[in-house]
């Protein structure tokens, strides 16, 4: 027992450091895995082999996905895909500010469905907000939109899955299972901060229109969030054929692909076509609709942003965007290396045998205990806190798994709602940082304008994983 006091005590420490803006999460993951590890009597040998060197490949799968969907993302920025897709829709929208911006809020989610990393932030965001600020858009509504969005589109962000994968050991059906539904409620959370921000009545009928919306695709996933989990089955069952076929497809469009870029080679084009914006969504089809693998579908995305946009120097833009994309995931990765070592140095047996006990006791494993619990401390996500799958909650989220009635869907529910203030509202993130000093105010204006949308949400997605059955 006083071994795992003694670790949660080292949690705490390491939290108020990193709130204090004393030490960064990049450090103190680390830190804290040698620290618990030194707490916990692991042997000295023990930590240098298993913690530190074992724990930093620990999550290698994860990284390298993160590697892949950079490259990928850094190729659709310097091509020129997202500036023009936010452009087009600026122009579609014409001049109401309500659907103007759920357009942009709509397009920043697609976008970082594939994109990541604060590069794209900036180039996003030096498009969108000046796009929203230009129809008199308050500064904060403008900021907390453009959260919204990157929020959104990061839940589709197939390198982010990854995490979830290697960590609790889920498929990629079972978190699509949730992660569609789930969508639908962050969504009807944005149409809520548009109506209160902009003030009026004549946008009910937007909201009218984006909520059935959302209905309507959320009959199209599975006629109801019931069916949804039944559907889980099902698309493992039917993985291994629709990969075979898709595989054809793919073929085809591969030679047609080629054949198009030979033709604008002799043409000498070097136009953006239209058939380029569909790059970013490219792996998401392919891994949603056709169950590929995350990776070959980032491989498969980067072929089709190459080949639809040929031109002589794109072997040379491509060798760029493999080094500078690379480059900007590296703290993503080296955070990645320390939620590696902290799950090792956590899910060591002198370890986690102390702190199991005191986990059984505080983790709720029934529906309404589930749901009331992690609503109230839907807040510890923040400051990379203990519910934060990026910071300290990495270490105690696989011991949760093995210590209490909780399932891995269960888990990656709660850690996905409560990761919407994480996302969107928390101060430490460098996006927030960056978006707070581009519109002249400050991160803790964005975090209590975004707050309450954000925390409903983590109550609609507790309560959608209620329902779908993943805690009675």
């Amino acid at each position: 027992m006083e071994i795992g006091i003694a670790c949660f005590a080292v949690f705490l420490v390491m939290a108020a450091l990193m709130y204090s803006r004393k030490i960064s999460a990049l450090l103190a993951l680390p830190i804290m895995a040698v620290a618990i590890g030194l707490v916990g009597h692991i042997p000295a040998d023990r930590i240098l082999t298993d913690v530190l060197a074992k724990g930093s490949t620990k999550l290698a799968n994860a990284y390298t996905t993160t590697i892949f969907g950079a490259i990928l993302a850094d190729l659709i920025n310097r091509l020129g895909i997202a500036k023009a897709l936010v452009r087009w829709v600026a122009e579609f929208a014409g001049d109401n500010p309500f659907l103007l911006s759920l357009l942009m809020t709509l397009v920043t989610a697609l976008l970082f469905s594939s994109l990541g990393g604060l590069g794209a932030v900036i180039m996003v965001g030096t498009v969108i907000l000046p796009v929203m600020l230009s129809l008199g858009i308050m500064p904060l509504t403008a900021g907390g939109l453009f959260l919204f969005g990157i929020s959104l589109g990061g839940m589709f962000n197939l390198a982010n899955w990854q995490l979830y994968i290697d960590v609790l050991h889920l498929q990629q059906a079972q978190i699509t299972a949730y992660i569609v539904p789930f969508a639908a409620v962050v969504a009807a959370a944005i149409l809520a901060f548009l109506l209160v921000e902009l003030r009026a009545w004549s946008n009910l009928k937007w909201v009218g229109i984006g909520i059935a919306a959302i209905a309507v695709a959320c009959i199209a996933h599975g006629g109801s969030f019931g069916a949804v989990a039944d559907a889980t089955n099902a698309a493992q069952t039917s993985a291994v054929p629709a990969v075979q076929t898709s595989i054809i497809g793919s073929g085809v469009i591969l030679l047609l692909l080629i054949i198009w870029a030979v033709f604008r080679q002799r043409r000498r084009d070097r136009s953006l076509p239209g058939i380029a914006f569909l790059a970013p969504a490219v792996p998401l089809v392919l891994v949603l609709l056709w169950h590929w693998d995350i990776i070959p579908a980032f491989l498969a995305g980067t072929t089709y942003a190459v080949l639809s946009t040929w031109q002589r120097d794109s072997v040379n833009l491509l060798t760029r965007s493999i080094i500078e994309g690379t480059s900007t995931v590296a703290p993503a990765v080296v955070l990645m290396l320390g939620i590696g070592m902290l799950l090792a140095a956590v899910m060591d047996p002198a370890v986690s045998h102390a702190i199991a006990p005191l986990l059984a006791k505080m983790v709720p494993t029934h529906a309404t205990g589930y749901v009331l619990v992690f609503s109230v401390l839907a807040p510890l996500a923040l400051y990379r806190g203990p519910l934060s799958l990026w910071g300290m909650g990495s270490g105690i989220v696989k011991l949760i798994q093995q210590s209490t009635a909780l399932g891995g869907s269960a888990i990656m529910s709660m850690l996905m709602s409560v990761g919407q203030l994480q996302g969107i509202c928390d101060p430490t993130n460098t996006h927030n940082v960056w978006i707070a000093t581009y519109l002249g105010t400050d991160t803790q204006a964005l975090l209590k304008r975004t707050l309450p949308y954000a925390w409903c949400a983590v109550v609609g997605g507790l309560l959608l994983a209620v329902t779908l059955g993943y805690v009675r």
